[in-house]
């Protein structure tokens, strides 16, 4: 294994030390029994090595999402497109397994109402309101089945948009949705710097309860939110 390219591959990533020693300690782990098991190593690995390691710990109970996180990045490091997609279709398998799906109901500032009603049609998730509402005709559906009005359906549909992004759950989601930011597609326009000065404006003039999210932070949202595709029709 390349150790001193990776090593500073990761720590360009910005890295912290711990979670680099974690990343070189795990691929040496994978390199040491392809060589004893295998009678191979990382330079003529395959799928199916990948996949017979992956069972390996899971027979001992425990979880193979770290190790193929791991995997993922050192299969992009050495630009292997391959086993990066094999590594990656293998964890998002094991995440959705395990995800949970966020509650209406945890949504900040949602009138209990909204939720109880939709509740009562069996519309309790994000995930569900976005089947269910995406579109102009479900959500005027929706607000005359339900006596409400057809902007108080958006808002959920809004939100559960918003949550998209995977880090971005209950306040943040609403931080982006009180902005004027409603869909993913919308932060996919800024850049982070520029999403980062629109936030602290937006705070200091609202007086919102809160701090202005990280660059970091606001860079991850602008990455996840470039990967998706508009679902909510406007």
């Amino acid at each position: 294994m390349r150790d001193e390219g990776f090593r500073k591959h990761l720590k360009n990533k910005g890295k912290k030390d711990t979670v680099i020693e974690r990343n070189i300690r795990t691929v040496e782990g994978f390199q040491s029994y392809l060589k004893q098991e295998k009678n191979c190593d990382l330079s003529n690995v395959s799928k199916e090595d990948v996949n017979l390691y992956v069972e390996k710990i899971e027979k001992k109970g425990k979880s193979a999402k770290g190790f193929l996180y791991v995997l993922m990045n050192y299969f992009r490091y050495i630009g292997d497109q391959d086993l990066f997609s094999h590594s990656v279709q293998l964890r998002e398998d094991r995440t959705s397994k395990t995800r949970k799906i966020f509650p209406l109901k945890n949504l900040l500032g949602i009138d209990p109402v909204i939720v109880d009603k939709l509740g009562s049609i069996g519309i309790t998730n994000v995930e569900q309101m976005l089947v269910h509402g995406k579109s102009k005709e479900q959500r005027k559906q929706l607000a005359t089945s339900l006596v409400i009005p057809e902007e108080a359906i958006l808002e959920p549909v809004n939100l559960s948009d918003l949550t998209r992004l995977g880090y971005v759950k209950r306040k943040l989601s609403r931080l982006y949705y009180d902005a004027g930011i409603h869909s993913p597609i919308r932060i996919a326009e800024f850049e982070a710097d520029e999403l980062y000065k629109y936030f602290k404006a937006y705070v200091e003039d609202s007086g919102w309860d809160g701090m202005v999210p990280n660059k970091k932070d606001l860079e991850n949202n602008i990455k996840s939110a470039r990967k998706l595709k508009e679902i909510v029709e406007y």
